[in-house]
């Protein structure tokens, strides 16, 4: 069904809606919760990239051809970072790649921390 009302006569009553409603916690809520969350999961890839932490790895397992998936929040030797990348050996065919551990961004020290988690790699992580 067709709504009889113009473009102008729309547009000021959600102008009205909104000045009724611009102090409801809520609605800033739903409206800048999504923004935000997008806009910070697109700019840590962004601030991070991936080829930092390829290096840092690099350092370690000189040839490893690896794959990495960014990871929020993760845990590191023990401690909790905001943003880093799970890394796994590559496939190859249509076997899967092996999960070798994570590299975690550490904001704070500006480095990057690195824990091998699978035992198969344990020999390259130092005491």
């Amino acid at each position: 069904m067709k709504s009889n009302i113009g473009f102008a006569q729309e547009l000021g009553e959600t102008k009205d809606w909104f000045s009724q409603h611009k102090r409801d916690p809520f609605l800033w809520l739903i409206i800048l919760g999504p923004l935000a969350l997008a806009t910070i999961t697109f700019w840590w890839v962004v601030v991070f990239p991936p080829s930092d932490a390829i290096r840092a790895i690099h350092q370690v397992m000189p040839n490893a051809d690896i794959s990495l998936a960014p990871k929020y929040f993760p845990s590191c030797r023990t401690k909790r970072y905001i943003f880093g990348y799970n890394f796994a050996t590559k496939r190859i065919d249509e076997a899967p790649g092996e999960e070798i551990g994570r590299v975690c961004r550490d904001v704070i020290n500006g480095g990057w921390v690195l824990a091998i988690d699978n035992p198969k790699f344990e020999y390259l992580v130092s005491p």
